[in-house]
């Protein structure tokens, strides 16, 4: 019996060896500060407009684009950047993104974050947590260029970027973030930057690139429906390194959040509604300046898209209401 145990030992010793020296993703290292570009608007609009155009992949209207608020394409007192979430595009925010800067005046910017909005084979193959953020802080950056003050507007992955760079750039001016992504519903996912994640939800996922069906009539085009798993590695390592109460509370700005939340079963079943509960409680925003909705008959974890919300009103009267009440922006006249 002793030499039973005593090998059934050594075999769990090994078998933790194993499985903690497996493959794993590096930790990224990640920082907020953000890149130089042109100041100049009109070369920073033919830039942006030169990099989309040379990449020959882009689905037609993904590309990323500056949205000028009139025709003298001037500096804005205010801009707004939107950061699209994972797998997803700009469209994930229309109307609002677009109602919202026309309402206020402001010049518009919207992102195309790495690797998304392409189609080839193999996407997300490459991403890598670095690269996922460089690409919103250069959305950010350009924001900075545009208008005086910057406003982030985001989705899902898209709006846990832009808690993270708001903790490390206290010159944003507010963030509207909607179902942002602090983790995962599906519990499963914490495996995914551990040793053996990628091989592990490759077995129990299946087949590598993962496929998922077109749900509503237009969603393929501005949606990415078939992508590497290892896309998903990428967003979770981000997410396990920046979502921390440390973020959190050095975020200061005003902050409006919306979700969809109806009851234990109608509820977001993409992202944690109890982590964005505890984040938003978490927040080193005045609570004064800082503004919580649940939306119960948005029926879909992208609340701001036409394509997929079922109460696109209501979300946009409460950004609105965020917007005048406490943003202190005005209707333009």
């Amino acid at each position: 019996m002793k030499k039973f145990f005593k090998i059934f030992f050594v075999a769990l010793v090994l078998m933790a060896g194993v499985y903690v020296l497996g493959p794993r993703p590096t930790s990224p290292r990640l920082d907020g500060v953000l890149p130089n570009v042109p100041a100049d608007l009109g070369l920073l609009e033919e830039e942006v407009n030169r990099l989309e155009s040379h990449h020959p992949s882009i689905k037609p209207d993904n590309q990323a684009r500056i949205v000028w608020a009139d025709s003298t394409k001037q500096k804005t007192p205010y801009s707004v950047v939107y950061l699209h979430g994972f797998s997803a595009s700009q469209k994930e925010g229309e109307p609002i993104h677009i109602n919202f800067a026309k309402r206020y005046g402001c010049n518009l910017y919207l992102a195309r974050l790495e690797e998304h909005g392409i189609d080839t084979a193999d996407i997300f193959k490459n991403l890598t947590a670095e690269k996922l953020l460089a690409s919103a802080k250069r959305a950010v950056a350009i924001g900075k260029q545009i208008g005086e003050k910057v406003i982030i507007m985001a989705t899902s992955a898209g709006g846990m970027q832009a808690l993270y760079i708001a903790s490390q750039n206290p010159d944003i001016y507010g963030l509207v973030i909607y179902s942002p992504l602090i983790d995962f519903f599906d519990p499963f996912t914490a495996l995914l930057d551990k040793p053996w994640g990628l091989q592990i939800a490759e077995k129990a996922i299946g087949a590598n690139p993962r496929a998922m069906k077109e749900e509503k009539l237009g969603e393929g085009q501005y949606w990415t429906k078939k992508y590497r798993l290892e896309g998903l590695v990428a967003l979770k390592s981000l997410v396990s390194t920046t979502m921390t109460e440390e973020t959190f509370t050095n975020i200061k700005q005003p902050v409006f959040v919306g979700y969809y939340y109806k009851d234990e079963e109608h509820q977001d079943k993409v992202v944690s509604v109890k982590a964005i509960q505890k984040m938003f409680g978490q927040l080193g925003t005045p609570a004064h300046l800082k503004r919580k909705v649940a939306f119960p008959n948005v029926n879909n974890h992208v609340i701001a898209s036409y394509i997929k919300s079922e109460d696109l009103q209501s979300v946009q009267e409460e950004t609105f209401k965020f917007a005048e009440e406490i943003l202190k922006l005005s209707v333009k006249q």
